[in-house]
């Protein structure tokens, strides 16, 4: 059986908006989901809890601590709920973003954690440099976890090549991670191309990662295409290739197979709120060649400053 988790984003914004979300059971019924509401910088995501009523799920604040020239300090406190509405755990991220010569970057943000007497203590460090050269631009991230000594280590890289084109743009990005033995591997490759035809937009991005020899090998792959309406609404639809079901057998040497394809619907509802409807549809039982009839997963209406389709 296959469980699905419906994942709602909101930026932060000066004003107030609220954003619900609708799931379906697998017989069709509609379900009143969680909520999350954006005022002045405050984002809290809610719940139902056990007895019918409202309880905070994650609550995230967003304030500028300082800004000096080219340089904003930023604090991000995220506080986790339990399913009474009590504080959990308590993330506190602190970014110093710096802005260089012709789109050049660099963020560097630490992230502390509470532990289970609600000791803050670090947690993650992060480094994300920009660079611009000609019209490519090239990002670097290097993550440092606690080591087992206490001190800081690198567990992941990645560089990421953007580079325009004349009807959209080419990325790739290699990831790359620490093994047991302390050396960096390359983890994960991915290439994307995305290009745009009038109101259409096609993104196609192939995924690799190491097989049982160590060589890169395509495991996955996701082609969305995304279509906007005179009338600013919008259809995207995403297939997902990959590994067959569990028990399938599979010959050998075949590439990704359709596992799965999303349909997201964004429109202008009443009042002015923005209603989004997501459905899925899945290989058949009988034949896993086709996909069953879409089945709707999830519906979300938000109402405020929210973002057009």
């Amino acid at each position: 059986m296959r469980t699905y988790l419906l994942f709602v984003t909101i930026a932060v914004a000066a004003a107030q908006s609220t954003s619900t979300t609708y799931t379906s059971d697998i017989n069709g019924n509609r379900i009143a989901g969680g909520q999350v509401a954006t005022k002045e910088g405050l984002i809290t995501d809610l719940r139902q809890s056990i007895n019918g009523k409202e309880v905070p799920l994650e609550q995230v604040e967003q304030k500028v601590l300082s800004k000096s020239g080219n340089t904003t300090v930023t604090e991000r406190i995220i506080r986790h709920y339990g399913i009474n509405g009590q504080v959990v755990a308590t993330d506190r991220v602190v970014s110093e973003e710096t802005a260089g010569a012709n789109g050049d970057s660099t963020v560097k943000s630490t992230t502390y954690r509470s532990d289970v007497s609600g000791n803050m203590a670090p947690a993650e460090r992060k480094t994300v440099e920009t660079h611009k050269t000609g019209l490519a631009t090239l990002t670097e991230t290097s993550v440092e976890k606690p080591s087992l000594s206490g001190s800081f280590d690198v567990a992941e890289k990645r560089t990421l090549n953007s580079v325009p084109t004349g009807d959209g743009k080419k990325e790739d990005e290699t990831v790359y991670l620490r093994d047991a033995n302390g050396r960096l591997y390359e983890a994960q490759r991915s290439a994307t191309v995305e290009t745009h035809h009038g109101l259409e937009t096609v993104s196609n991005t192939a995924v690799y990662e190491p097989g049982v020899n160590g060589n890169l090998s395509l495991v996955r792959q996701n082609v969305v295409k995304t279509t906007l309406k005179p009338d600013g609404s919008s259809v995207e639809e995403s297939e997902i290739f990959g590994r067959a079901s569990d028990g399938r057998a599979r010959e050998a040497g075949s590439g990704p197979a359709l596992t799965e394809k999303r349909i997201t619907e964004r429109s202008n509802g009443p009042g002015g709120a923005i209603v989004e409807r997501q459905s899925i549809q899945l290989p058949s039982a009988n034949d896993p060649g086709r996909l069953d009839a879409p089945r709707t997963v999830s519906e979300t209406i938000c109402r405020g400053e929210c973002k057009k389709p």
